[in-house]
């Protein structure tokens, strides 16, 4: 979320020229993640928190949001994941909702890492309950230095070897998972935020990458709850990335969200 480089005077032109623009949105209904619609704030304040972990911010930016080293990129340089609860303060509603659905930073041209292709996708009550509760954490820990531009990173994105966070936005928000109506729309929506930055904008598999989940026909209901809550497969052993993502990330789910992913992932290999 932070490889950067700096544009000065014409970056501050082209942020007064996009951040007051319509972002473009793919439609998901009025689906959330259960306990957006809470009426009271210290409930959505705890949802948010719930999506902290969710949807990785935890496991890129620290358990405690306050940064850490993240990645070595091609140029030799330490990518750390910014300090959220010094960075938070800095932007309006309306900037950190641009930055998580586009990638577009108000002064960065370019940026990594941040899954802007998938959180476009994050409903708005979602989205502002995450808001509320980043800015709910008192700004704690050092602010993390920002790597310098280098010639290899710049040939990698030009080959498009190296992505920058905004480079699949739109592929992702014009490809979407298949609708099988209402009684799926749930675990539709958390699949799409969630397992679409792996497994691709429509769940059908990244080549070379993450399988399709149309391909799931294997796993039945409850080899799929072991797989989503702890990363172990139908074979009974961990699984990669999968393991990590499992127990970091989706072991926050609900039951009840947990379960709607499941039905989903097996109406999509029902439907293959």
């Amino acid at each position: 979320m932070i490889r950067t480089t700096f544009i000065f005077l014409a970056g501050t032109a082209l942020m007064s020229c996009t951040q007051d623009e319509p972002i473009a949105r793919a439609d998901f209904a009025d689906a959330t993640f259960i306990g957006a619609q809470s009426s009271s704030v210290a409930e959505r304040r705890a949802h948010g928190a719930r999506l902290a972990d969710v949807l990785g911010c935890t496991s890129c930016h620290a358990e405690n949001l306050q940064g850490e080293a993240f990645a070595d990129d091609p140029d030799g340089e330490v990518i750390y994941a910014p300090n959220l609860t010094r960075e938070i303060g800095k932007y309006s509603d309306a900037e950190f909702e641009r930055l998580m659905r586009t990638g577009e930073h108000r002064w960065r041209e370019n940026l990594f890492y941040m899954p802007s292709k998938s959180l476009q996708r994050l409903s708005d009550p979602d989205m502002a309950a995450l808001a509320m509760y980043l800015r709910s954490l008192e700004p704690a820990g050092r602010n993390w230095p920002f790597p310098k531009d280098g010639e290899a990173t710049e040939r990698l994105v030009e080959l498009g070897i190296f992505s920058t966070s905004n480079a699949k936005v739109d592929a992702f928000r014009d490809n979407v998972p298949p609708d099988f109506g209402p009684q799926f729309a749930l675990g539709r929506y958390i699949a799409s935020v969630t397992c679409a930055e792996c497994h691709g904008a429509d769940l059908s598999g990244v080549p070379n990458g993450a399988p399709g989940l149309q391909n799931m026909g294997a796993y039945d209901a409850q080899a799929l709850e072991l797989l989503l809550s702890k990363g172990i497969n139908r074979h009974y052993e961990t699984s990669g990335m999968m393991t990590l993502v499992a127990r970091r990330e989706l072991s926050a789910l609900t039951d009840a969200e947990r379960t709607a992913v499941i039905d989903y992932v097996m109406a999509l290999s029902e439907d293959e």
